[in-house]
């Protein structure tokens, strides 16, 4: 995400002389990307690209403490300026406190304080002019305080209207969300919840608050209100990632809390609060400080080995260096012993995990530019990598295109639900420890069920016919999956013409001798299933399956690996016979339901005579087949063709109990 950021405002967390120009040139090389400045109202506006995991870096604080850090290392002078932040003091006359039913899975932590006669001004035209500057929209003093802290310090936080939380019943009960509750934002937009959601509710069961998201209308601020509830939660980011997606409400609350905001930083934000509502609205303290906070947010120490750091750098720099870096980006460090540095992060950087994390902020500091270009010592490989041809899988795409087929991108991630469909047993799907949604979580076995859950959400396409190529994830008893790359198809027409699109296909990539061989599907959804072979120097090679789904669909699988070793740039020459060929068609009525491919298979096998077996034609319960006869060493007559012909009947009456249309003479 990006934010802007007033030069003027910076200078009020950072103390430098540095110019804009150079702030940004520095500050570029080693840490947040300042991609542009703007003049806005008198004062250069950074316009500063922040990546996902550096929430940390999201308000001009943040952005102050990299700058502090980064200029330093590159000899310009710099300082971050200490937070000057006055203790708040309740005076008489304090107001009934609502009571909290937390639950601290859902909410860490839970701070609040009520002021009182809080004057409706206008906002001030230093606080409007910042806000503007900052493409924020200006209201009045009382709400735009909450915006201003956001941006300024990087934790959201919220004001209710006091005293329509009491008339709604005086408690705030944290829970998630029961399916199927209607609730209303500020902005008058209403919602329904799907379940899952953490939510704010009183005793009665009414949603009053969307938390870390959105506030609701029936306790928000509005003109007649008189006393302010100031409030901040840190919530799961989890939740909070799966309301504001699920909801599609991108707030910049939304965006910080979902990132694992530092609840460390909600004291500071509610000093600011208080007093610029002191400052601008005249308020007063009612309250006690309310702080629910059972487990502070602590980090466990990384052990770095010294040798690490060098090898990962490409220069050896000396332990104080190390050590002056990381304890100014706000790490505790420790010596293990004389090789081994033991890295405690500060709590607003929860992306500091593991040791090259640890690498990798020496070296930004440090600077990639100061680090020494050495040339490989062994040359680039040349040779391609084995199963990836992208020229095929444009070819593929290109062609499927072209003929009427939709191509899809789907979530490599699945639901439970889709797993199952899948036909894999649920514990051998892969499930991810950290996903970005609770809905899902279980790494894909299969393309299909994607695919099926696209054409169930559009109804009226009646002939839809989708495809993807992607990787599915097989379990495997050693650690990583298996990334299997597949083309998977899925369509609502008929059977034949979806083979027929197949062959089609095949066809363009020149691999002939295509087989089928009947399968017991395994998996409930499925009424038929084929594995689809072909023959490739001499070996039968397996491209994957076809199969009819009981909901009438055609699916088909192809091993994209399979597919390259079989593929030509060029068909293959075939001469033209030279003795004269006998075509002739032959219709049969069959019993419903029967698979035409291993009947075609069944008639190519009756005698070395027939050359050529392809479907001209179905009607009803009856199907046409053309059927070439060839001796490539002499010309055949009808009296050759006969004793053949009558054994194609004999084989297709005993095999399929199939009927012939007419008689044989």
């Amino acid at each position: 995400m990006n934010i802007l950021i007033p030069h003027k405002w910076l200078l009020e967390h950072l103390e430098t002389d540095a110019s804009p120009q150079d702030i940004q040139r520095l500050v570029s090389l080693s840490g947040p990307s300042i991609e542009r400045i703007y003049e806005r109202d008198g004062d250069s506006v950074y316009d500063i690209e922040v990546t996902t995991n550096r929430v940390d870096t999201m308000s001009v604080r943040g952005i102050a403490r990299e700058c502090a850090v980064i200029l330093q290392h590159a000899g310009v002078a710099a300082k971050l300026k200490p937070l000057h932040l006055p203790g708040i003091e309740a005076g008489s006359n304090l107001f009934p406190e609502p009571k909290i039913v937390n639950n601290p899975q859902f909410c860490k932590r839970v701070l609040y304080v009520i002021l009182k006669d809080v004057k409706r001004t206008a906002t001030p035209d230093w606080m409007a002019q910042r806000l503007s500057q900052v493409d924020i929209g200006v209201h009045d003093a009382v709400i735009d305080i909450t915006n201003y802290i956001t941006h300024e310090l990087g934790h959201p936080c919220h004001a209710f209207d006091y005293d329509k939380i009491m008339k709604l019943g005086g408690e705030i009960i944290v829970k998630e969300a029961t399916p199927g509750k209607i609730f209303t934002t500020l902005d008058g937009m209403e919602y329904k919840t799907i379940g899952g959601e953490i939510v704010f509710e009183n005793q009665k069961g009414e949603i009053i608050d969307f938390p870390a998201i959105k506030g609701t209308a029936n306790t928000s601020i509005d003109d007649r209100t008189q006393n302010v509830l100031f409030w901040i939660e840190s919530l799961d980011p989890k939740k909070v990632r799966f309301g504001s997606m699920t909801h599609a409400i991108r707030t910049v609350a939304a965006q910080l809390n979902e990132k694992d905001v530092d609840p460390e930083l909600a004291m500071d934000v509610l000093k600011k609060g208080v007093e610029l509502y002191q400052e601008l609205c005249d308020a007063q303290v009612a309250s006690e400080v309310y702080d629910e906070y059972p487990q502070p947010r602590q980090f466990e120490p990384i052990s770095v080995k010294k040798d690490t750091i060098d090898t990962y750098l490409g220069v050896e720099l000396e332990n104080k260096i190390v050590e002056h870096i990381l304890e100014e980006l706000g790490c505790k460090v420790e010596k293990a012993n004389d090789t081994t540095f033991l890295v405690t992060p500060p709590s607003f950087r929860p992306d500091l995990k593991i040791p090259v994390d640890i690498v990798e902020e020496v070296a930004r500091i440090y600077g990639y530019h100061n680090l020494p270009s050495v040339v490989m010592h062994t040359p680039i490989p040349l040779s391609r990598q084995e199963g990836v041809n992208f020229q095929l899988e444009e070819k593929i795409k290109h062609f499927l295109s072209d003929i009427g087929w939709q191509e899809l991108y789907t979530y490599s991630l699945v639901s439970e639900k889709l797993a199952v469909e899948s036909g894999w047993a649920l514990d051998e799907h892969l499930k991810l420890q950290n996903p970005l949604t609770d809905d899902r979580v279980y790494l894909r076995n299969s393309l299909v069920p994607s695919l099926n859950e696209v054409i169930d959400s559009n109804p009226n396409e009646s002939s839809l016919s989708v495809f993807e190529i992607a990787n599915v994830y097989w379990k495997t008893t050693t650690g990583l999956p298996d990334e299997v790359l597949m083309l998977s198809m899925v369509s609502n027409r008929e059977f034949r013409k979806v083979k027929g699109d197949l062959e089609a296909l095949l066809d363009r990539l020149h691999i002939s001798n295509l087989s089928q061989e009947l399968k017991n599907p395994q998996i409930p959804t499925i009424a038929q299933s084929s594995i689809l072979k072909t023959t490739h120097s001499g070996e039968v090679v397996q491209l994957g399956t076809i199969a009819v789904l009981k909901n009438g669909r055609t699916v088909i699988q192809l091993e994209l690996t399979n597919l390259i070793r079989v593929t030509k740039k060029h068909p293959t020459y075939k001469p033209i016979p030279q003795t004269a060929q006998i075509i002739e068609d032959l219709t049969f009525t069959m019993l419903e339901k029967t698979q035409l491919g291993p009947v075609i298979e069944s008639v190519k096998k009756v005698s070395p005579l027939i050359s050529f077996v392809e479907l001209k034609d179905v009607f009803k319960q009856n199907v046409t087949l053309t059927i070439t006869y060839l001796n490539p060493t002499q010309n055949i007559s009808s009296v050759d063709v006969e004793p053949v012909r009558r054994k194609i009947v004999e084989k297709l009456k005993e095999d399929y109990k199939a009927i012939l249309v007419g008689k044989l003479y």
